[in-house]
């Protein structure tokens, strides 16, 4: 048959026909696992949690903190590893348009000078008739492998999964640097305020030690009196260096959080400041719909979808592979005459190859994909197993740390009134001055105890939200950080410039 250009259009698009043909894909189709889901978390709720479908929001607001609110700004805007993970995102979106780049005919373009010459018998170049001569080529060559079995569609399948993935990774870091950052910035503040009540304390038990020093010096106290005083504060005076160096620390902290070098925060932050509080109402997600927001969990998941999608792209190597190859261009003896019309010449057909006797390694090939996506299922089981364990432990760590700041708080609450009473007999004569500063530093201690437990309360809460997936807002990156966007679009990630994936 003779193939004129009918025949050539009729070629092409029955190739196009065959490589947009869906059902011709050998291989598993992915299917979600089923996974174990609880009915309800096993820890007790305190009365400051509630069961809540809609999860946490923007957490950091509730703590009612300027200063943290514009810290985590400031971090999803900078942190070099969020940078890290967007860079891996574009990496993935790019193998994900190499693999698709298969799907399309490949054209390259050619051409060639050549001098020749034979002293002897015979062409010196395959091909070209002639002893000595000259020889000019110009032209298109197209390479078109037909996706018949879908190896090409398989492979962008996996690697969608992969960009999907990359991006539950950005997210996933996201709400680690954003707890980190909330931690820090409360570490911050309760190492400033234990340091500040040091302060404190140090002035009340230099007053005790010098009651104790008059005392001995009158005869009605014993010297044991005076050690035991300055035991006191040089025990307090031990402490506050390292409260300071702590507060430093953490500050320092913060600043790498934020891409920052250490000390550009001090003006932001300063010394003073209250630690956060928790909102006094925490949404807990049910257990399901947990599992379904965490994005370590959703990019383990695109893991093992991953995995399983390229069992059928390596399925497809053991059958044959159909490719159409094409050539279009000049060839000429003169450089003068290469593009003269009579010197065209094209040429078109299908080839095919196929391993009939290498079989045994492409079998090893498929068992090594169904042993990583075997793999891959294992990791997604044991991060959601992970995930249950991770919010169980930080809803029992908050429930204990809020139980316990409230004894505190009572405790403290009570040794103030003691405070107030003695004071009042001081006034009056009753008591004397050693003894009401007794009762202060008593005080003092029930504060620094309130101190370090309120600063555990809202630790905790940092870690119940990140435990939780962090803000179930659908976000994605951005240039300027993290954007919102609304359901349906987070749904969706774009894979190349002009295209989405589902």
């Amino acid at each position: 048959m003779r193939l004129n250009r009918q025949n050539l259009t009729f070629l092409l698009l029955a190739g196009s026909i065959l490589v947009s043909t869906e059902g011709c894909m050998v291989g598993p189709d992915y299917q979600r696992p089923d996974v174990i889901e609880p009915d309800a978390w096993h820890a007790k709720l305190v009365d400051s949690m509630s069961t809540d479908e809609d999860g946490p929001g923007a957490w950091w607001n509730d703590f009612d903190d300027a200063v943290l609110v514009e810290l985590l700004r400031r971090a999803g805007e900078n942190n070099l590893d969020l940078r890290t993970m967007v860079s891996r995102i574009d990496a993935a979106r790019a193998a994900y348009g190499i693999a698709a780049a298969d799907l399309f005919p490949t054209v390259d373009g050619t051409g060639r000078a050549l001098w020749y010459r034979a002293d002897g018998a015979g062409a010196p170049v395959a091909g070209i008739p002639g002893s000595s001569g000259e020889s000019y080529s110009l032209g298109l060559e197209m390479t078109w492998e037909l996706d018949l079995w879908g190896r090409v569609r398989r492979t962008m399948q996996a690697r969608e999964s992969d960009v999907i993935a990359a991006v539950e990774n950005w997210r996933d870091m996201l709400v680690t640097v954003r707890a980190e950052v909330a931690a820090s910035y409360i570490n911050y503040r309760t190492y400033r305020a234990r340091a500040e009540l040091n302060g404190l304390a140090i002035a009340a038990a230099g007053i005790a030690l010098k009651i104790a020093e008059q005392e001995y010096e009158a005869g009605t106290a014993p010297y044991s009196t005076v050690l035991s005083a300055r035991s006191q504060l040089e025990n307090f005076k031990s402490t506050l260096p390292s409260e300071e160096a702590a507060s430093t620390q953490a500050l320092n902290q913060i600043s790498i959080l934020l891409g920052e070098a250490p000390g550009a925060l001090e003006e932001l932050v300063g010394d003073a400041g209250e630690i956060p509080v928790p909102p006094a109402e925490i949404g807990i997600g049910m257990p399901a719909d947990v599992i379904r927001q965490r994005p370590d969990i959703r990019s383990a998941e695109r893991s093992l979808a991953s995995a399983s999608e390229l069992i059928g792209a390596t399925e497809a190597l053991l059958l044959p592979q159909f490719t159409l190859t094409g050539g279009l261009g000049y060839q000429a003896n003169s450089g003068s005459e290469l593009l003269d019309w009579s010197n065209r010449n094209w040429s078109i057909g299908p080839s095919m190859n196929w391993s009939l006797l290498n079989w045994g390694s492409i079998e090893s090939q498929i068992d090594r994909q169904k042993a990583f996506a075997e793999e891959a299922l294992i990791s997604y089981q044991s991060t959601i197993l992970g995930a249950y364990q991770e919010v169980e432990n930080a809803l029992v760590g908050f429930a204990s740390s809020e139980v316990s700041r409230r004894s505190s708080a009572d405790a403290r609450n009570d040794i103030l009134e003691t405070l107030v009473l003695m004071l009042q007999s001081y006034e009056a004569g009753t008591v004397d001055l050693a003894s009401v500063v007794q009762i202060e530093l008593q005080y003092l201690d029930a504060e620094y105890t309130l101190l370090n437990l309120e600063g555990q309360v809202a630790q905790a809460a940092v870690s119940l939200f990140k435990a939780m997936g962090g803000d179930w807002t659908p976000m994605i990156p951005g240039p300027d950080g993290p954007v919102p966007v609304s359901q349906s679009d987070a749904s969706s990630v774009t894979t190349r410039d002009g295209g989405d994936s589902q």
